[in-house]
């Protein structure tokens, strides 16, 4: 049966001419004769998920979220979404739409529709994801000649679910006259958005008491470098019933917020949108009395192909409850199911070369300084040197190419001095010129490299495809001994936040000593935008700068007043990324420096594993701040990290933390080890005493109860 399916799925999908035409119909004849009989019926489990199919349903479950589509002829409906831990049902009774994606000019509310297939299986994306059931629906679309695919990863014990979209063109269809994109009309004078094709469609109730929240980070770090600039953009829209529809055309993400913000439904668009570069057709969140619309297919109208699927983005469906700390640690828990990470491949304290530069980094490609640089690092404890833009014998910045090493004996001595110290090899190339062949030719050379990817720009669907298909190649060529770090800086098209992350982490902002002067490193701005980095993303994947504070330049900087354990206990909860150079250290820096990371790496495989919450105040340079690293599987190893800025006066603060209400606590300090048993209040905050500004706090903590 299921090879003759199968047989009939290819007729179907393939047929062009009269003939195929009539055996087309034939098989749909033979289709609608198996599924009355109730023969497409498909069941799977992986773990506590499980994946229910019948001719006219589907019905999936993590363990922790339930929803389920009705077939309607028209295409799948979203007609239930529970949390399962709760009981909590989200979906309004009746929903008002028949389909929850449309195309229109090919794909609207009346378009009939052939359910080809479904097919489940399990699945890990070839190792770039977790273990999950995968469900495909093939659907037809006769007068549009297109055929779809609708995809579901279901993870286990997930508290979300992915679904996507993919779409082949067929016999028929005709680009010219389809919109996927977001449009304007003037209405009275004001512009109002007309949405381009849907995506994804959540029936839930807006006509009871709900607040919206929007978020979204910034593209262009460096460039929001001084105080005045936040990394994250977020935004809480009260007021119910909704009568009107709200589109919100920056955001990677929005919760929809019930019971005064205790519980919800949290959805986030997998792209590379971000607040302000809106990249490859990523569309908008719209909010309206049929519930919420997720559009923006990531495809224009003639990159619809007939030889082959083409991905739409993706979207994320997340149930949270306990408030938004609740809703932070589901959309990290399930960010970390669709990106997971290996400590072997991805975690250490990596050295760039670039760092010291002034502006100019390649001068610290030379070989002599390299090799005067790898045993500087390793005996500070440093785990990779990567080395800059430079070391290619071919010219520099976006044109670069031709990447094979300029050194006398190519990567010889360079790879010889790694090995004697125990320290492994990273590199910079472009995203877009570098090839597959000279990344597989380097790394079967020096054995490891994690590679900066710089100078990227995006622009079209085979763009995205083209550089997937370079990273997967790559790292399937020489598996977890490889990683890219994938630098957003400039403000043109890239990856977002949500997006491209299972080829490794984003290199985050060139912070230099010197110059160029508007980015020169200032600890409050790093630590403010590194703060609120964590609110929404999972810190173990960003590569954060760690630049040497006594030489920044003092006219522009307050750098010289910080200890080198301060600026470098900023990067604890994420990658650290040694930007400067160990061969401008004195001794008793170098002395710091060692044992600081020392006692950091002792913690660190722990730390990487931990989900990272933002703590006290925003810093301003005169706050108590900091951050909570949570362990869901060891409630023994749990960490904080608490800053006292440098114009603070309070020698005491009480910090609220998350998860501890109520509950009693032993805190022991990393550094000294001394220990204290500290009650939580009923609203978990907890006083702390830092005897000096510009200092830290570095605690483990362990839940008593």
């Amino acid at each position: 049966m299921k090879n003759f399916k199968k047989a009939i799925l290819q007729l179907i999908v393939n047929g062009k001419n009269l003939y195929m035409q009539k055996t087309f119909t034939l098989a749909l004849c033979l289709l609608a004769s198996i599924c009355s009989k109730g023969q497409i019926q498909k069941k799977a489990n992986l773990l506590n998920s499980s994946v229910v199919c019948t001719k006219d349903k589907i019905v999936v479950s993590t363990g922790k979220i339930e929803r389920t589509w009705q077939w309607t002829g028209f295409g799948l409906l979203s007609t239930s979404l529970k949390n399962q831990l709760t009981g909590k049902e989200y979906a309004m009774p009746k929903a008002k739409l028949k389909c929850d994606w449309d195309l229109p000019g090919a794909i609207s509310e009346g378009s009939s529709a052939e359910l080809i297939d479904i097919n489940v299986k399990e699945a890990n994306d070839s190792g770039f994801s977790s273990q999950h059931l995968e469900v495909i629906s093939t659907i037809k679309y006769a007068n549009a000649g297109l055929v779809l695919e609708h995809v579901i990863w279901v993870f286990p014990n997930a508290p979300g679910i992915r679904t996507q979209l993919r779409i082949k063109a067929l016999s028929g269809y005709s680009p010219e006259k389809i919109r996927t994109a977001e449009s304007e009309r003037i209405d009275y004078g004001l512009k109002m958005s007309v949405p381009g094709a849907r995506a994804e469609y959540l029936p839930l109730n807006f006509s009871v008491e709900n607040s919206r929240r929007y978020w979204g980070y910034y593209n262009n770090p460096g460039g929001r470098y001084d105080s005045s600039r936040n990394m994250l953009e977020e935004k809480v829209v009260t007021g119910f019933p909704l009568f009107l529809t709200e589109d919100i055309n920056w955001a990677s993400g929005m919760s929809v917020e019930y019971n005064n913000g205790q519980n919800g439904v949290c959805i986030v668009k997998e792209s590379p949108k971000t607040v302000n570069q809106a990249a490859h057709n990523t569309g908008s969140f719209y909010s309206g009395p049929n519930g919420v619309s997720v559009s923006g297919w990531g495809l224009n109208p003639d990159e619809v192909l007939s030889d082959r699927f083409r991905a739409c983005w993706a979207t994320w469906t997340i149930v949270w409850s306990h408030g938004n700390d609740g809703m932070q640690l589901a959309l990290k828990q399930f960010d970390r199911a669709r990106y997971p990470v290996f400590p072997e491949r991805d975690l250490f304290i990596l050295s760039n070369t670039w760092g010291p530069a002034n502006p100019d980094g390649s001068q610290f490609t030379k070989e002599d300084f390299v090799l005067k640089e790898i045993p500087a690092v390793a005996k500070l404890g440093i785990d990779v040197i990567q080395i800059d833009d430079g070391w290619q014998k071919s010219g520099g910045g976006p044109g670069a190419k031709n990447f094979s090493p300029k050194y006398t004996n190519g990567w010889k001595d360079i790879k010889d001095a790694a090995d004697k110290n125990g320290v492994r090899m990273g590199l910079w190339v472009t995203a877009k010129l570098s090839t597959t062949e000279e990344l597989n030719k380097n790394i079967d050379e020096l054995g490891f490299i994690s590679w900066k990817s710089d100078f990227d720009h995006l622009a079209t669907r085979t763009d995205y495809e083209d550089r997937i298909k370079k990273y997967r190649d790559v790292m399937k060529h020489s598996w977890m001994n490889t990683q890219f770090s994938l630098c957003p800086e400039y403000d043109d098209p890239r990856y977002g936040w949500y997006y491209f992350k299972e080829y490794g982490s984003i290199f985050f902002q060139n912070i230099q000593e010197s110059l160029p002067a508007h980015l020169t490193m200032v600890p409050s701005n790093v630590l403010m935008h590194n703060w609120e980095m964590t609110k929404y993303f999972n810190s173990n994947k960003l590569q954060v700068m760690l630049q040497n504070p006594k030489r920044v330049n003092s006219d522009r900087s307050d750098a010289p007043q910080h200890s080198h354990s301060y600026c470098f206990a900023m990067g604890v909860p994420f990658i650290p990324c040694f930007f400067q150079s160990a061969q401008n250290l004195d001794v008793q820096e170098q002395k710091e420096l060692k044992n600081f990371i020392t006692v950091y790496k002792k913690h660190r495989e722990t730390i990487f594993n931990c989900y990272t919450f933002p703590i006290g105040d925003k810093p301003n340079n005169k706050s108590w701040t900091g951050f909570q690293m949570l362990n869901e599987i060891n409630k023994k190893a749990n960490y904080l990290l608490l800053f006292r800025e440098l114009h603070n006066k309070e020698l005491k603060k009480v910090v609220q933390l998350k998860f501890l209400k109520g509950k009693t606590v032993t805190f022991t300090n990393v550094e000294t080890g001394r220990t204290q048993i500290k009650k939580a209040a009923l609203d978990g905050k907890i006083e702390f005493s830092i005897d000096k500004p510009a200092e830290y706090l570095f605690l483990k903590y362990s839940i008593m109860d």
